[in-house]
């Protein structure tokens, strides 16, 4: 009888003790305003962000949004996201303030990014696989196809430096020949007499190879050529040659070296419509200009390897890493693109509005892919860029 009282009382306290505990239970219930996230965190004046977050406003009009202190247009709403219009207003970071009839509450920030003007279209027009052959498109086949220049007559000429040293063009049809057999090219340009010229840097010498094909060395006084990169004319038929190796830019008027600018391995040259030389190097971490004379820097913070940030703040090209520029060409619009190789990258560096390239901006175009040099045809709207380690030719549409 009192085993039997016992195990009662004990059933009673132990039922008592679960009731207790279920009494005491917590249970979490959150109804405050919260911020969470914002996607995507960039973006331009006018595009279209989701907030999400907990306990937003179910009626109409109750959300209010504010990046930065304009107003932003919400489309839809939930208890758990917004989606909202941005307002217009200048690149910068700014905060992301939420209020409801539970209140206000921000936290979250959004990255304003410079609009750009275009829209850019990349596609492999030529080329597919290492090779030596000629054909239309992809059917053609490069070996590392290096330097690019245009023939007055809309043809673009390409130096093929791997494996078959050649010399190869194509129309506007995409059809790839072969003009001629070569030394070791590199990068290439055409004099104002329509004469096509290459650096061959085996050779530590500059080529010329006539309309006919007929193929000679350039010889000079007054400098010795030690890694040859790019050849380029300015407007009153110079020849400048930038070689790498002794870290020399020379120019070259009638078979004698008239000037030399020192630059740290000089990889690329580009003449712009107002006479400056452009000049492009694979380890200064600058790129140069050469004006009534004088070399000066128009951008680069002096660092060549890869980089989180690459394009720098707009308005201040010195906080740009250039990287390692493998080609360069000054458009006729005073834009100035160039391949960065170690960013895989085809960028766009463009002055303000009064032409001071060290206040423009610089933004990238195309990228994953190595770039190794790029020709801009005078309307500005084809790129070409041709891409050595993916034997390709590629082209960038501008609309």
């Amino acid at each position: 009888m009192k085993s039997t009282v016992s195990l009662i009382i004990a059933a009673i306290l132990v039922g008592t003790l679960i009731v207790s505990c279920r009494n005491d239970r917590y249970v979490a219930s959150v109804t405050e305003l919260q911020l969470v996230s914002v996607s995507p965190s960039t973006g331009y004046s006018g595009g279209i962000v989701k907030i999400l977050g907990r306990n937003f406003s179910e009626v109409f009009g109750e959300n209010k949004v504010f990046i930065g202190e304009l107003e932003a247009q919400v489309l839809e709403y939930n208890a758990w996201d917004l989606t909202v219009v941005l307002p217009a207003q200048a690149p910068g970071v700014y905060e992301i303030t939420v209020q409801t009839p539970k209140g206000t509450v921000s936290g979250l920030q959004f990255e304003y990014r410079e609009k750009p003007e275009h829209s850019y279209y990349v596609s492999i027009i030529a080329g597919s696989s290492a090779g030596t052959v000629d054909g239309t498109g992809t059917q053609a086949q490069f070996n590392y196809p290096e330097g690019l220049t245009m023939d007055s007559g809309g043809n673009l000429w390409i130096a093929q430096r791997g494996a078959t040293y050649s010399i190869r063009k194509m129309d506007q049809n995409y059809n790839v020949t072969t003009v001629v057999e070569t030394e070791l090219p590199w990068h290439c340009a055409f004099d104002a007499a329509g004469d096509f010229y290459f650096t061959a840097k085996d050779k530590a010498s500059v080529f010329k190879v006539t309309p006919e094909g007929e193929l000679s060395a350039v010889t000079f006084t007054g400098g010795a050529l030690d890694n040859p990169m790019d050849v380029e004319f300015d407007n009153d038929g110079a020849m400048w040659i930038a070689s790498r190796n002794n870290n020399i830019v020379y120019v070259v008027k009638d078979g004698a070296v008239t000037k030399t600018y020192d630059v740290t391995y000089p990889t690329c040259l580009a003449l712009d419509a107002k006479g400056r030389m452009i000049i492009g190097s694979t380890t200064a971490g600058y790129m140069y200009m050469v004006e009534d004379g004088e070399l000066v820097t128009i951008a680069g913070n002096g660092q060549y390897a890869k980089s989180d940030n690459p394009n720098g703040v707009s308005g201040d090209t010195s906080t740009a890493s250039v990287g390692q520029i493998n080609g360069v060409f000054a458009a006729a619009d005073g834009s100035i693109w160039f391949c960065d190789v170690v960013n895989e990258q085809v960028r766009k560096f463009s002055p303000d509005a009064s032409g001071d390239y060290a206040k423009g901006r610089i933004e990238t175009i195309a990228s994953g892919f190595r770039p190794s040099d790029v020709y801009v045809t005078d309307d500005c709207t084809r790129i070409y860029v041709s891409s050595a380690t993916t034997y390709t030719i590629r082209l960038i549409e501008v609309f």
